[in-house]
């Protein structure tokens, strides 16, 4: 007779090296990147810029339901420092609140000030942003677009500087921005969430653009050559991490982008762990159908170099290795609490594993400091964050998990989410979106898992795995915290049953 249990402890062998092998290069790749970040030019950037010609430039500002941004957005346009002749601004609004009115007025105040204008509009909001991008597209006169998103604040210096770093660089498609924070110290998410951006556009960007490998741009932070945008097809009609499609579309095409670490364009963070979470479940599932869509592509592509596919396939995995943490922890809470593997055997008894999984944090230390240096944000009040954002990104693992299944069966998922912008109605924002979470399917399995993850957690430091155990217990209480659990329980009650 076969005996069932060994063959059992196999497959969870098997399964465990399956998902961790790709995660420990996806390691080390980010410790190259931070060892590279430190020689990015840190004068890139940061000089001021005459420039000798001045080719037309569109700025394309994506807007939904943004009533109380989208004015300062569409205000700081009349502030650039460009020939208004030679300046174009087209909104891509799919608004039908109080925007609506907002976008037609500040269109015709930039008329007003020289700078011809033109809004987009669609009887419906097919394929969401990316249908309206496309739409949009098609009243775009520039030589070069400007990406924005409805709270982008840009500085008046930013189109002078993105065209210069072009010109300098005649192969790159485009120009990414630093992601700045003009919330960041409103309450204590806005200054983790400011933070975890810091640090990734630390690793992913300085550190790629310096060795001249992938990296995505933000669509709300970035300058493009417009026949390349429309030379790759422009945004993909579906349910997608759309700044990765375009961007991957473009190295595949021989293209390549620049970084400017030193030019910020300003925007608003979510306020709320419940809305940083959504936000980054959806990016999330937009980062999985990209792996569906393209690994093949990026495989299989001729004129491609070794290093951008590398570069390419290690860019996409960045959601795996939540998902990956979720299947291994489980899976190994299951096995020995089931008795397939025994306590001693156990991949978290493994000193190898345990090391393994502290490289992440430990580069996360790193690059947070770094992040923060290199902005002259050095202070003890910034520095007492950077652990925290560990912990903060670990109650996201459930939700990053969930966008798995929706991303690789292309469902809508978190794509009916949207991350609401308070700016001086910030109260009325939050009110109104934690209406809308009112009964969250997802919230429901979110609870389950944490629930789960903290049952698991004692019974297996009964058996002795107590890194394992401390693990579930971590996630688990962080992700019920994150939940904000009295606000759905009011939110489900008479007085606030979600109805407007």
């Amino acid at each position: 007779m076969i005996d069932v249990v060994p063959q059992a402890w196999l497959i969870i062998e098997v399964v465990t090296l399956v998902v961790t092998v790709p995660v420990l290069g996806l390691e080390y790749y980010w410790m190259v990147l931070l060892g590279t970040s430190t020689r990015y030019p840190r004068d890139l950037g940061s000089q001021d810029v005459k420039l000798k010609n001045h080719p037309t430039v569109s700025v394309l500002v994506a807007s939904y339901n943004e009533q109380y941004v989208i004015d300062r957005s569409l205000e700081a346009l009349k502030h650039i420092d460009y020939p208004k002749d030679r300046l174009q601004v087209v909104i891509a609004d799919d608004s039908n609140d109080q925007t609506v009115q907002i976008v037609d007025e500040k269109a015709r105040e930039l008329e007003e000030s020289g700078v011809k204008t033109v809004v987009s509009r669609r009887a419906t909001r097919e394929h969401f942003k990316c249908g309206a991008l496309n739409k949009a597209m098609e009243k775009v006169v520039g030589e070069f677009v400007l990406l924005l998103d409805a709270d982008s604040i840009v500085p008046p210096d930013i189109l002078s500087k993105g065209i210069n770093a072009m010109e300098r660089h005649p192969r790159a498609s485009f120009v990414s921005f630093r992601y700045g924070h003009y919330n960041r110290n409103y309450n204590l998410v806005t200054r983790l969430f400011a933070l975890e951006q810091d640090m990734g556009d630390t690793l992913s960007k300085m550190g790629a653009y310096r060795i001249d490998v992938p990296f995505s741009f933000q669509g709300g932070f970035a300058l493009v050559r417009t026949n390349d945008l429309r030379g790759v097809g422009l945004w993909s009609n579906e349910r997608i991490a759309d700044d990765g499609d375009v961007s991957i579309k473009m190295y595949l095409a021989g293209k390549r982008g620049i970084y400017l670490s030193n030019v910020k364009i300003m925007s608003e963070d979510p306020s709320t762990l419940e809305a940083w979470k959504k936000q980054v479940a959806r990016t999330s599932q937009g980062w999985w159908r990209c792996i569906a869509k393209y690994w093949k592509n990026i495989v299989k592509a001729p004129d491609v170099s070794v290093k951008t596919k590398a570069g390419l396939l290690l860019m996409l995995l960045g959601p795996f290795s939540g998902f990956s943490w979720i299947l291994v922890t489980f899976l190994s809470a299951f096995a020995v609490i089931a008795g397939v593997v025994q306590p001693s055997n156990s991949i978290f008894n493994n000193p190898f594993y345990i090391g393994m999984v502290a490289v992440p944090f430990a580069i996360s230390l790193a690059s947070g400091a770094w992040a923060l240096w290199v902005q002259g944000l050095m202070t003890a009040r910034n520095v007492i964050l950077i652990p925290m954002v560990g912990y903060a990104t670990g109650a996201m693992l459930s939700l990053v998990s969930v966008a798995f299944f929706y991303g690789v069966f292309d469902r809508t998922g978190f794509f009916k989410y949207r991350t609401p912008h308070g700016g001086s109605g910030s109260e009325a924002a939050k009110k109104s979106y934690f209406r809308y979470l009112t009964n969250d399917k997802n919230a429901i399995v979110e609870g389950i898992m944490a629930l789960v993850a903290l049952l698991l957690a004692g019974l297996v430091l009964l058996d002795g795995v107590w890194f394992l155990s401390l693990s579930l217990l971590g996630f688990g209480a962080f992700t019920l915290k994150s939940m904000n659990l009295s606000r759905h329980i009011q939110n489900i009650g008479p007085e606030g049953s979600g109805q407007s």
